[in-house]
């Protein structure tokens, strides 16, 4: 009996391991930095129309905390990688640059180039974007792993039928710890999405707050300065 049980729940934790799994990948897709992971789903089809994986195509590097620098593995396959990265991540911010000789990856190449995509910063709009679409993967993962407890439990109640009472009640709670642990590992997932959210819009008030602050020191410089003026001009 117990085995028959440890295969059940091992098999209704496969299910809910590769719900939560899909969770977290679809939030790493929800950049709120440079990711490495959010450049897995990224496809390019090349001058003969065969798609590709981009890396295959390409190597990736990050260049700071929210700019990928994308390296072609030949200089004609450039376009095609910006096309790529604008189907599957229409935010990012694409520059294709000439870099310095210490960044070259390639010493027989004349005229190399990269593709810097910068993560957009969490603004108010963003913010509230990626906000209702963390919530909205959730509900939907949610939905999938309820669909998966109740089925498991309907066929634990089958299998345990006719044994006594204490084996029962022991299938039932292992059964219920799982589920647990996958509604936790779940919940994670969510509340931290929105805490790395919360961060970086906290950070984006805070250097606007900055910005403001030094230009209005600029402004009330430069009107001191007309005033000494002013009244520089008055006395002559």
């Amino acid at each position: 009996m117990r085995k028959a049980i440890g295969i059940l729940i091992g098999e209704m934790e496969s299910k809910l391991s590769g719900y939560a799994a899909l969770l977290n990948y679809r939030y790493l897709n929800l950049c709120v930095k440079a990711e490495p992971m959010a450049l897995l789903s990224i496809s390019v089809v090349d001058e003969e129309g065969e798609r590709k994986d981009l890396e295959d195509v390409a190597f990736a590097t990050l260049k700071d905390k929210y700019t990928y620098e994308i390296i072609p593995k030949d200089p004609k396959g450039l376009y095609a990688i910006c096309k790529g990265l604008l189907k599957d991540h229409p935010e990012f911010d694409q520059d294709i640059i000439t870099p310095d000789e210490n960044r070259k990856l390639f010493r027989n190449v004349e005229n190399e180039q990269h593709i810097l995509c910068k993560v957009p910063e969490v603004n108010k709009d963003r913010y509230d974007f990626l906000m209702d679409a963390v919530k909205t993967l959730y509900d939907q993962c949610k939905v999938e792993i309820e669909k998966v407890d109740v089925a498991y439990s309907a066929k634990l109640v089958t299998k345990i039928l006719g044994f006594p009472k204490e084996e029962i009640e022991e299938a039932k709670v292992k059964m219920e710890d799982s589920q647990q642990v996958y509604d936790k590992m779940v919940e994670n997932y969510f509340t931290s999405k929105q805490q790395e959210i919360e961060n970086a819009y906290k950070h984006y008030l805070d250097e606007q707050g900055e910005k403001k602050a030094e230009a209005d020191e600029k402004a009330a410089a430069r009107g001191e300065t007309a005033g000494q003026k002013l009244r520089f001009d008055t006395d002559e």
